[in-house]
């Protein structure tokens, strides 16, 4: 599965299949817009053409968020070192539109709860 920015500047490949992702209400993903999937950082294949993302940390300061330096696209997110982990997420919308009527969205209360929400 292949995906880009909107520029395609950042190009991001998946190994491996998807079919549950995240959709989280929290104050920075809810802003963001992003629908997450989650990947072992091997499982993942991420190239710049011409620049390297850009990051932004938020509260806790463990999660780097990468957008793209040319057109801001918010494209995936991976761990600090604060934080012992080989996990990482991607950002789904960066996938051709087909991709997220074959996927379970669940929906996480981030904001609130830091819990999934029943449908």
């Amino acid at each position: 599965m292949k995906g880009t920015c909107h520029c395609g500047n950042i190009s991001i490949e998946l190994i491996k299949e998807i079919n549950l992702v995240t959709s989280c209400n929290c104050t920075i993903c809810h802003r963001y817009g992003a629908i997450w999937a989650y990947f072992q950082i091997s499982e993942v294949n991420i190239n710049f053409k011409d620049l390297k993302s850009q990051t932004y940390q938020h509260g806790d300061k463990y999660i780097d968020f990468h957008h793209c330096s040319l057109c801001g696209c918010v494209t995936h997110y991976t761990p600090t070192n604060k934080m012992d982990s080989q996990k990482m997420a991607i950002n789904l919308r960066m996938m051709p539109k087909e991709i997220l009527s074959t996927v379970n969205i669940r929906l996480f209360d981030g904001a609130d709860t830091w819990e999934f929400i029943q449908k």
